[in-house]
């Protein structure tokens, strides 16, 4: 799902980073300072998830986890992802740097946001919905981020329309992928540390 640099146009960069910044802007203002050990964990997961890739013809597959970082850090994963995606250009190559505006909002913005409302969603649900809220909203997540994926390249150059295509198809398996381990980390959090999840306490 990374976008290296020199694919897309200046002006698709541009609102990239338009949109980047000032969301960036409001993660950064909403860290909270006692939950620097979950930032680092969750960054070193999507750091290391998203770097084992499996080729499917011209592109690679691998986990985004972004909406499982949200569901986590709610607002936070904005910034956690944004780490985890400059050091993926920076080190080794996943990505670029001029596209990293591009790869935030696509990637970690929309992971953010479902995040945040999975979090508010659990508060008022019970026990056994809340690790299908988790799911829905992880493998929405990566559904949302190949739809913005395949209207980036798209937007591009008509050229790239069929090879957008394929990739949105191809992110519809890890979708469901993401989905079954947001169920299966909710349920094992509620029962361990469900304020990770936001949730203060089990309910019936």
């Amino acid at each position: 799902m990374h976008i290296s640099d020199g694919v897309l146009s200046p002006y698709i960069v541009g609102v990239g980073w338009a949109i980047a910044l000032p969301t960036l802007g409001i993660s950064l203002r909403r860290l909270r300072s006692d939950q620097v050990g979950t930032y680092g964990v969750v960054a070193a997961a999507f750091f290391a998830g998203s770097t084992i890739h499996v080729p499917v013809g011209p592109f690679s597959m691998h986990l985004v986890l972004s909406g499982i970082a949200g569901l986590l850090l709610g607002w936070g994963a904005l910034t956690v992802v944004t780490v985890g995606l400059f050091l993926q250009a920076l080190l080794i190559s996943f990505g670029g740097l001029t596209v990293l505006g591009v790869n935030i909002s696509i990637m970690a913005l929309p992971g953010a946001i479902m995040g945040v409302i999975g979090r508010r969603w659990m508060k008022h649900a019970s026990v056994k919905k809340c690790p299908w809220i988790g799911s829905f909203i992880s493998g929405g997540t990566i559904l949302i981020s190949a739809i913005l994926l395949y209207v980036t390249l798209s937007s591009t150059h008509t050229a790239l329309m069929p090879l957008a295509k394929l990739v949105f198809l191809g992110h519809i398996p890890i979708a469901a992928i993401e989905g079954f381990i947001s169920f299966w980390l909710v349920h094992f959090l509620q029962k361990v540390k469900p304020s990770l999840l936001g949730i203060p306490v089990q309910r019936p």
